[in-house]
């Protein structure tokens, strides 16, 4: 059975597994001519975590990570399509994944089987495990 993709979301956080999902979502959206959009979420619970850094601190933190994230992104990516549309949004990721992707008539979302955020693993449970269990549309997991 094969299924034609329109809309292939790639959640992305800087992991190995995750641009290993991006290079994937290429070939996928290259066979179904698909757009593709690539989502970043700078995760606001972080913030709540007692650390040894003060609060701007571990927000500039992220923010960096972020901007990081996105320009390995472009230097990874950038010769095997023109533009890469990537979102960023602030949340908690597990959500904010599974959420856009249900108001953006996503029909298919490409996530790595771990990232980096082993704080949510061992507080409550996989991003990834999360996003399998209440995505409306069809998700593949790449290890």
């Amino acid at each position: 059975m094969s299924r034609k993709y329109d809309n292939i979301l790639v959640a992305v956080d800087g992991s190995k597994q995750s641009y290993d999902a991006v290079q994937e979502a290429l070939e996928v959206a290259g066979r179904n001519q698909a757009k593709l959009k690539l989502l970043y979420v700078l995760n606001d619970k972080l913030a709540n975590i007692p650390v040894h850094l003060d609060t701007m601190t571990l927000y500039k933190s992220v923010q960096e990570h972020s901007d990081f994230v996105v320009e390995e992104l472009h230097k990874r990516f950038e010769n095997q399509v023109k533009t890469l549309d990537i979102v960023r949004l602030t949340g908690t990721p597990k959500r904010e994944i599974v959420n856009y992707a249900q108001e953006n008539n996503i029909d298919l979302i490409i996530i790595g089987s771990t990232g980096l955020d082993a704080i949510d693993r061992l507080l409550l449970g996989s991003t990834t495990q999360y996003v399998v269990n209440h995505a409306k549309c069809n998700v593949l997991v790449i290890k």
